[in-house]
């Protein structure tokens, strides 16, 4: 049996051609490939200065040799900042070449760091000017001066600059010797910035230490056969990514940092500058100086007059010299003498005032000595300190200023810091939602209210205006109360949810509005059906909000519009009443009937606000008999609703499928709550005016009509919307004994509707142009609209009066008359969608089905077969 082998080649032991020279045949086309490969994948791949660039980058933020590179990094900072303080006290100086070797490589460091830095952690894509990252940023400067800051501490630095001649105290060599003294003690100071890394390595450590011991943990339950190793990694990234630091907290931290590292050096920049020290205080040795003159003189026997002359003289001018001030009161030698008295010389006294000085301004340095011979030497000098001790007061005054303005300026930077990062946005969210608890259904423009947040506060402030919208789209007018009172903030709010709110009687105007065919269309469309349902209430939502509604409920096939009038207490004011008649009835000890049971409850009288005399209110019953009738409008003219005429799912044997909707309209009481429990809850209205909506709709297919209204909703219109309306019949319902007229507007669908276009020269988008009509809304409409003339084109005068004498004539028992003119109104409406007139053929039915003979109990109203 041959044995076979494997052959490791490793590139970096043998060449290409080397490889190749020891093998034939198949085994050296196989190394051909493998040697191509290796060289197409060198030369086609990723550019080798972005592979480099990857692997510095990795080698600076993650490579270890036994250290990491932080780690190092910061080991090289400590020596070059305590360097040469160390080498001072701890070695000698044939040890002070090594460490200008030591500083040099710490600089090639340095700058082999910053330039890498700027390399790989700098976005140049917009070029040299506008880059973004490490470069040109404030650690890179800082990281450029503590660069700086080590030259003047290098020998060939010191060579070449020089430092001067030290030796002579009043030269320029000294200045600039001092002038470099100053300028290594400020290098060094900035070079303390550079342990900000301390804090970071601090933080790296101890997340690699929890992490090590973590992974020891997991190592063990895996071995225990408590988890896997899928299980492990997930933890461990949801981990990691949990520990990641906001976008925030990076921000405000990188700027806490900068500002601590700029007001630190600025403190220990500036406190030896403003603190003051005087060159020359020492009194005690100046003094000291002229008694050993004094004694090496001689005795009165033995004296060297001219030594002793010299040695004062130079005293003299030396003091004379040390303040330069002319005010008289700065001179710093008030008073000296020298004894014995010899050589004619004399104490000299400068006191101009005594009262000038206070008790520490002067000082009294005496020496005495008694030589071997018993002659008593002695010096006494009185020094002038006034001058030190005002440059120290303005010294600290200097020093209190700026200490004062480094403590208001951090204060006030680091407060503004967090309050534009977190307090402010903070306050925005306070605000929006303050704003929303007053009042959930105003759609709020929360785009100046949310601008002060950046990064993850942003997010929560754009979260909080989405479930805002949401809420108010979710629990809609009903639900304002619920969501105002779960939203409070004053006083604290509330921490429990408490979406039970007690219900509230209020007024409003309300609509149902019913999608005819529907069983059809859910049968046929299937799980298109959603898509069909939501195109029509784009429609009627859109309608009618524009037009002063609000969607209640979606109920599928139909939907309940309500336009909010006003909570019963406001109304009451409004219309002068004060009491619900109930609420009377009640105190007088008669029991309470039901508004729509009580033998008056057709007029307004029978409610506790008379609607009539609420101010406005004729404009909104305007508006929303518009808005209904703009839904019948748009569902004959929007492109995606016409489209359904041409689905062959839909259309009959002989005629297309047309979207044909009902509508009803009532005004009255309800209440107003939420329905349900802490599971579900729906924000709705309760009331039997709520359900006389829904019967009118219901009955608008009885009378072959699209919309019905009741008397009184009809009587709270203006008189120029009434005038286009007319009475088809007088009703009672189910549940109801009082006769109710009700009313239609005619609407002719049957027909093309032109497309809306803004007006000519107008700079607003459509929506604007009709929201704008909307919102300035003219009775002169009713005759300016072209929708609105144009759906009742067939409704001539002709047609109206002689539909109006029918229905006089039925009303009062005259059904002989009767018949006659509603037959003519029907054949007047033969070229509508009907072929002739809804009202006109159901009350001709009725009166069919009574043999077209008046009852004798006849009361001008029948009841209505639809509850």
């Amino acid at each position: 049996m041959s044995e076979s082998r494997t052959i490791s080649v490793d590139p970096g032991l043998l060449s290409p051609e080397e490889l190749l020279a020891h093998h034939q045949g198949g085994r050296r086309r196989s190394l051909e490939g493998f040697i191509e490969k290796q060289r197409t994948v060198s030369s086609n791949g990723t550019p080798i200065h972005l592979r480099c660039r990857k692997y510095v980058r990795w080698f600076l933020d993650s490579a270890r040799l036994k250290i990491s590179y932080d780690d190092f990094m910061t080991t090289v900072a400590i020596f070059v900042l305590f360097g040469d303080w160390v080498r001072i006290l701890s070695f000698p100086p044939s040890a002070d070449s090594t460490f200008d070797v030591l500083y040099n490589i710490a600089l090639a460091l340095f700058v082999i760091e910053l330039s890498l830095n700027s390399w790989v952690k700098s976005d140049f894509s917009g070029g040299i000017f506008h880059v973004k990252g490490y470069m040109f940023s404030f650690f890179f400067w800082l990281d450029l001066v503590c660069i700086i800051s080590i030259i003047p501490d290098l020998q060939w630095a010191v060579s070449v600059f020089g430092r001067g001649d030290l030796s002579d105290p009043s030269g320029v060599g000294a200045k600039a010797g001092r002038a470099g003294k100053i300028g290594a003690k400020t290098g060094r100071v900035v070079r303390m910035a550079r342990l900000v890394r301390l804090a970071k390595l601090y933080k790296i450590t101890s997340q690699r230490n929890r992490e090590r011991k973590l992974m020891e943990d997991l190592g063990k339950l895996i071995e225990m056969g408590h988890l896997n190793q899928e299980d492990v990694d997930a933890y461990v990234d949801k981990m990691r990514s949990s520990q990641k630091q906001s976008k925030v907290g990076s921000e405000l931290s990188d700027i806490i940092t900068r500002r601590v590292i700029i007001a630190v050096l600025l403190m220990l920049l500036a406190v030896p500058l403003l603190s003051y020290t005087s060159s020359i205080r020492d009194e005690v040795l100046a003094t000291q100086f002229l008694q050993f003159m004094n004694i090496q003189a001689g005795s009165e026997t033995l004296v060297d007059c001219d030594f002793l002359h010299s040695a004062t003289n130079e005293f003299l001018t030396f003091m004379e010299n040390i303040i330069d001030s002319p005010n008289p009161d700065h001179k710093y030698l008030l008073y000296h003498d020298i004894s014995p008295n010899r050589c004619a010389l004399n104490g000299t006294t400068y006191f101009h005032n005594p009262l000038h000085f206070r008790t520490n301004e002067i000082r009294e340095v005496e020496f005495s000595t008694i030589s071997t011979e018993g002659t008593t030497y002695n010096v006494t000098a009185v020094f002038n300190m006034k001058y030190f001790i005002q440059e120290e007061a303005k010294a600290g005054i200097y020093l209190t200023l700026f200490v004062t303005f480094m403590l208001v300026t951090l204060s006030t930077q680091f407060t503004g810091d967090a309050q534009k990062l977190i307090l402010a946005p903070i306050e925005s969210m306070m605000e929006m939602i303050e704003m929303v608890a007053r009042d959930p259904l105003e759609d709020y423009d929360f785009s100046e209210v949310s601008r002060t947040g950046e990064y993850e506060t942003r997010v929560v402030q754009l979260a909080i205006q989405k479930i805002t919208a949401l809420l108010r789209i979710g629990f809609g007018v009903a639900g304002a109360e619920i969501i105002s009172t779960n939203m409070a903030v004053e006083g604290g709010g509330s921490g429990v949810f408490e979406p039970m709110v007690p219900g509230k009687r209020i007024y409003a105007i309300f609509g149902f509005c019913d999608i005819h065919a529907f069983d059809l269309c859910t049968k046929k469309l299937e799980d298109e059906i959603m898509t069909f349902v939501n195109i029509i209430a784009r429609i009627v939502h859109s309608e009618v909000t524009r037009w002063g509604g609000l969607c209640n409920r979606n109920l599928g096939n139909a939907f309940f519009m309500v336009w909010r009038i006003g909570d019963e207490n406001a109304l009451q004011i409004l219309s002068g009443r004060k009491k619900r008649s109930s609420q009377i009835n009640t105190l007088l000890g008669t029991p309470i009937k039901n508004s729509l049971t009580s033998p008056r409850s057709n007029s307004m009288s029978s409610l506790a606000v008379d609607l009539r005399r609420i101010p406005g209110l004729d404009i909104a019953a305007d508006k929303a008999l518009v808005g209904f009738l703009k839904v019948l409008v748009e569902i004959n003219r929007d492109i995606q609703v016409i489209g359904y005429r041409n689905d062959q799912r839909l259309a009959g044997p002989s005629s297309p499928f047309k979207v044909r909707m009902g509508f009803g309209l009532h005004a009255g009481w309800a209440i107003e709550g939420a329905v349900g429990s802490l599971q579900k809850v729906d924000a709705t209205y309760l009331s039997p005016h709520v359900n006389m909506a829904a019967r009118m709709e219901a009955a608008s297919r009885q009378f072959g009509v699209a919309l019905l209204m009741t008397e009184r909703f009809h009587e709270l219109m203006t008189p120029e919307a009434q005038s286009h309306c007319r009475k088809i019949d007088v009703v009672t319902v189910k549940g109801s004994a009082v006769p109710m007229p009700i009313f239609t507007y005619d609407t002719h669908q049957d027909q093309i509707f032109p497309r809306l276009r803004t007006p000519k020269y107008s700079n607003l988008d459509l929506s604007e142009v009709l929201k704008r009509q909307a919102d300035d809304y003219d009775v002169l409409i009713w005759e300016n609209d072209l929708d609105l003339v144009q759906l009742r084109r067939l409704a001539t005068e002709e047609f109206l009066a002689t539909h109006r004498k029918g229905v006089d004539a039925y009303l009062i028992g005259n059904w002989k008359k009767a018949k006659e003119m509603l037959q003519k109104s029907n054949e007047l409406m033969k070229g509508s969608e009907n072929k002739g007139d809804g009202p006109s053929q159901a009350l001709l039915s009725y009166m069919e089905s009574n043999n077209w003979a008046c009852p004798p109990d006849w009361k001008g109203h029948r009841s209505l077969s639809i509850k």
